[in-house]
């Protein structure tokens, strides 16, 4: 596959979705960049394994919940941590 892509006046470029695709990019990932032999190299990390999933571009546990979690005390902890920044 190839194709050309406009890079903007402060060097950002966009690529297109079937690129995205080819490539396993989706959503806000992080993506390695290698120059080889004066050409730049985009490739996506591996697919997360185990429990952990890749949803709507985020990462998020996929799991068994264990028994004695308690989703509330989790928010209260959670939420004290955000107003103690």
């Amino acid at each position: 596959m190839k194709t050309n892509v406009l890079i903007d006046e402060v060097g950002r470029l966009v690529l297109p979705k079937t690129v995205r695709d080819a490539v396993g990019i989706v959503g806000r990932m992080t993506v390695a960049v290698e120059v080889v032999g004066g050409t730049a190299q985009i490739s996506a990390p591996p697919p997360p394994s185990g429990p952990i999933k890749r949803k709507g571009g985020r990462l998020v546990y996929a799991g068994p919940v264990p028994r004695d979690w308690d989703a509330g005390e989790a928010v209260s902890r959670m939420r004290e941590g955000r107003a103690r920044r």
